[in-house]
């Protein structure tokens, strides 16, 4: 394995972005501390940990605990960094859209559209990212609350933004061609490629609403929708958990005292979601939308889990071929 200086300069030289080494004060268990580097770093903007494995031989289903427990309270991205990996594995890790490096083979960041080669000199191509809003839009046009020939003040007010910011979004659909806008005298008019070829695309681009997650042992709002399984529970049959998930968005989250409430994850009664954006937009049954809950859960190794949410999948493919 390379040194984490060495490392970073790899990253530099296959992408062109700039890597700067970030203090990371985190309280992890002594496995995760044992079996594991931490080298956290931010990326062009992203927050990064990448998590060096040092036995090659521990079972994935370990490395996925691991990663998902460290998730839990680093607000960045979590990428696994091996030596090398079997083809079966490194599959499954593209299959499940994890983040991961190996070294002077290949890179492959899913949250920043990213996947190159760097054993043979493939020529790296970065595509424009969707943004917050963009991403929003388009979930509501999956909805069905937004559609064709709206304007853009109408799509503005679906989604709670400002016009500017809505035609920034636009422009960001129109260039990555889910969409084009036409001029009606005064007007402008969006008209959105097909449903079905909106859901395959968005599934490639892999945005997550969850900046990071806090518990609290009682309630201390009424703004917010359910997610995780609590969600899930009102959308399949799977039983809710013990401690209810839910999602708040991170500016009224800002407006809101923790204070005494706030605690570990043993004695707590919800798991809160901090998201980008207002989760409430597109809910139903008072729970987020079923697209996200498929990318909020879509890493859970748990066969009742992965069964109740492929069933939700297939029932939006139905509708949205339909």
């Amino acid at each position: 394995m390379k040194t984490k200086k060495e490392f970073f300069n790899y990253l530099e030289n296959s992408t062109s972005w700039s890597v700067v080494s970030k203090r990371l004060d985190l309280k992890l268990p002594l496995y995760i501390k044992l079996g594991y580097d931490l080298w956290n770093a931010e990326i062009s903007g992203f927050g990064i940990l990448f998590l060096v494995v040092k036995n090659k031989s521990i079972d994935m289903r370990m490395h996925y605990n691991a990663r998902k427990k460290i998730e839990d309270i680093y607000s960045g991205h979590v990428v696994f960094v091996f030596d090398s990996i079997e083809a079966r594995t490194l599959n499954s890790l593209v299959k499940k859209h994890i983040p991961f490096v190996v070294p002077d083979k290949q890179i492959f960041l899913p949250f920043a559209l990213l996947q190159i080669q760097t054993d043979n000199k493939v020529t790296l191509k970065r595509n424009d990212k969707l943004s917050t809003d963009a991403d929003t839009i388009l979930i509501g046009y999956l909805d069905g609350v937004i559609h064709d020939s709206m304007i853009i003040s109408d799509i503005a007010k679906s989604i709670n933004r400002e016009l500017r910011a809505t035609s920034k979004a636009l422009e960001i659909l129109e260039k990555l061609h889910y969409l084009r806008i036409e001029k009606q005298g005064k007007r402008k008019v969006v008209f959105f490629i097909s449903k079905y070829n909106v859901y395959e695309k968005l599934n490639n681009e892999l945005i997550t609403p969850l900046e990071y997650t806090l518990y609290v042992k009682e309630e201390f709002t009424n703004n917010f929708v359910y997610s995780g399984y609590s969600a899930l529970s009102k959308y399949s049959s799977l039983m809710d958990s013990d401690i209810k998930t839910i999602a708040i968005h991170s500016k009224k989250l800002k407006e809101i005292d923790l204070t005494g409430i706030e605690c570990e994850e043993d004695i707590a009664k919800f798991k809160v979601e901090v998201w980008n954006r207002d989760p409430t937009l597109f809910s139903h049954n008072n729970s987020v939308n079923k697209l996200y809950i498929l990318r909020l859960m879509k890493n859970i190794d748990d066969e009742r889990t992965e069964y109740a949410l492929e069933e939700i999948e297939r029932n939006i493919q139905k509708k949205l071929r339909g």
